[in-house]
């Protein structure tokens, strides 16, 4: 018989992304802490432009966390995610306050234990899953951490699957392809797995030389950069009024 942490989890490995991409990932989050029976789990991705240092990003949460993790900031060697990610191994421990990470708690005088393990996407890690506050027992269990990897891996292919149906679903992401050369299916997959950064940079590339070639002014062009950074804004602060919420 299929325990309900065991069905959690084949929630998790029969997952479909519907509308907006953070709020599948928030929904993942979910169905992992109930699998997990955990109160916290947290999901960051890397969000670094080529050549700069590596940086993670706050992506979803379950649970709480202090305000300042949502920041951007942070020193990008600081935290312990960002050493899990470096590493590329999971991170179980038992009670962080005797342990060397306590200095790098996201909370002081945080006494319980956790377990950190990296989004595998196409070989590479692409982020930092972590999980805390375990329900009903005092600490994760050798078999609990076995469930994480499984977790990451399956959220690492979820991302991954989602991003090329994005892509491949977005004309306008297509035409960014070919105006950069890059359409063929070998470019479109490698990009959208390891360099969102450059796609990001490629659709603004071809945002800019369509409204110019619609024969947008500069001015124009500038307001519509505006009202996309307005249109940003507005999602962060939706996301942060739900998060209070729940």
């Amino acid at each position: 018989m299929t325990s309900p942490r065991q069905a959690k989890l084949l929630e998790l490995a029969g997952f479909e992304p519907t509308g907006r991409f953070e709020d599948s990932l928030y929904r993942l989050t979910c169905i992992t802490g109930d699998a997990m029976a955990a109160r916290r789990v947290s999901l960051m991705l890397r969000d670094t432009a080529s050549g700069e240092e590596v940086r993670l990003k706050l992506a979803a949460l379950y649970g709480e966390l202090p305000e300042a993790a949502w920041r951007d900031d942070a020193p990008p060697e600081d935290g312990i995610a960002q050493h899990v990610l470096a590493l590329g191994q999971c991170l179980h421990v038992k009670n962080i306050s005797h342990s060397r990470w306590r200095n790098l708690a996201r909370r002081q005088g945080d006494t319980g234990c956790f377990i950190a393990c990296p989004i595998p996407l196409a070989g590479k890690a692409a982020g930092v899953l972590n999980i805390s506050e375990p329900i009903e027992r005092a600490h994760f269990t050798p078999s609990d951490v076995d469930m994480a990897k499984l977790a990451a891996r399956l959220i690492g292919q979820i991302i991954h699957v989602a991003r090329l149906d994005r892509i491949l679903d977005s004309r306008f992401a297509q035409m960014a392809f070919t105006l950069e050369g890059r359409a063929d299916a070998c470019s479109v997959i490698s990009l959208s797995t390891h360099e969102p950064d450059k796609v990001a940079r490629m659709l603004a590339k071809a945002f800019f030389k369509e409204m110019r070639h619609c024969g947008f002014t500069p001015n124009q062009i500038i307001r519509a950069a505006g009202e996309i950074i307005s249109e940003l804004t507005g999602s962060l602060n939706r996301h942060k009024h739900r998060l209070g919420q729940d």
